[in-house]
């Protein structure tokens, strides 16, 4: 057990550290990076993280990071979650212990701004390959409770994309235009998944704040690269007439291969799914990554989904390459409101 451990605040002095540490885990472990620093000088994961989550570095005697972990509350402090990385030459040092630690009173202080009487959890997410970050949380009081399934497909072994369909209409979305139209299509779709809250709209909860002393309250923390979110080109909203049904939102830049595009989101309005628009949305992605030269093409979805979505996708051409898992703690017992089974 490391004595000489101690926590503080993440600092944006601190990105390329961080940063080093993240992926000398990941190579160990997933065998991918899995953190840059992104344009705005900020730590950018794989997993997208609010830039205004908490974050804390466990330093170690020289005062350098050898541990991170983000904490974000959501859903009015009903689902928090945490993830963090330590560097292998610190493994065994009870650093990760720490680490969920803090992200437990984090969890707690959180579930003051819940609704009375609902249950609030911790997650994290895990890869297939952590075992030693598995048999941490579980020693914690962490269950596994549902599988993420990562999706692949080569586009140039299946020699080309797919034709989408010719006979629905299929436009570019206009990223800063069109979310009015397209923003309520995507929250009805997603009502139908694992975990979805539908709640009455309340007053926003006041994000959590670093020590308005700590340097990590810096403006330039909360300044976002959105070169890494969805990309212009790559996204596509389906059309009845004058009605938005569905749409599909894409990445073109990944923080763990430059060699890939990523489908971040596919959705259908509940009242026409099962018509053949998501696949024709499919192929319209697949179309656009072709034409952009990226002939590698990745998604992750709910393994359990209500919608069959592996089957979907399977159907599609795509493979599963790797498996994820969603770990959860009980933070306060109380109703469960999320909707958990189909």
């Amino acid at each position: 057990m490391q004595t000489n451990i101690r926590l503080r605040a993440y600092q944006p002095a601190d990105a390329a550290q961080v940063v080093a540490l993240i992926n000398a885990n990941a190579e160990q472990t997933i065998g991918a990076p899995q953190a840059v620093v992104d344009a705005a000088g900020n730590v950018r994961l794989a997993r997208y993280v609010p830039p205004s989550s908490q974050k804390v570095v466990a330093l170690n005697q020289q005062a350098q990071p050898v541990g991170y972990a983000y904490f974000v509350s959501r859903e009015q402090g009903i689902v928090n979650e945490m993830c963090g990385a330590v560097h292998p030459a610190y493994w065994g040092n009870g650093i990760g212990a720490l680490l969920v630690e803090w992200a437990l009173q984090q969890a707690l202080a959180a579930t003051h701004h819940a609704p009375a009487g609902i249950k609030t959890v911790l997650q994290t997410f895990l890869f297939e390959r952590q075992a030693a970050a598995q048999r941490l949380f579980q020693a914690r009081g962490f269950q596994q409770v549902r599988e993420w399934a990562h999706y692949v497909i080569d586009l140039q072994a299946h020699r080309g994309p797919p034709q989408p369909a010719t006979d629905l209409q299929i436009e570019e979305m206009d990223l800063e235009q069109d979310w009015d139209m397209v923003g309520p299509v995507l929250d009805l779709a997603f009502m139908e998944h694992w975990g979805a809250i539908i709640l009455p709209p309340d007053p926003p909860m006041p994000s959590a704040q670093a020590d308005p002393d700590d340097q990590s309250a810096d403006v330039r923390a909360l300044v976002e690269d959105s070169s890494y979110s969805n990309s212009a080109g790559f996204c596509f909203m389906a059309r009845a007439g004058h009605t938005v049904v569905g749409g599909i939102l894409c990445n073109a830049k990944l923080v763990e291969r430059s060699d890939s595009g990523r489908i971040g989101s596919l959705f259908v309005h509940p009242a026409y799914q099962r018509r053949g628009i998501g696949r024709a949305l499919m192929q319209t992605a697949f179309a656009a990554f072709w034409q952009h030269g990226l002939r590698r093409v990745i998604l992750d979805t709910d393994a359990q989904s209500f919608a069959q979505s592996p089957l979907f996708y399977t159907s599609l051409g795509m493979r599963q390459y790797r498996r994820e898992w969603v770990y959860e703690r009980t933070i306060r017992s109380g109703r469960e409101i999320r909707r958990l089974e189909a």
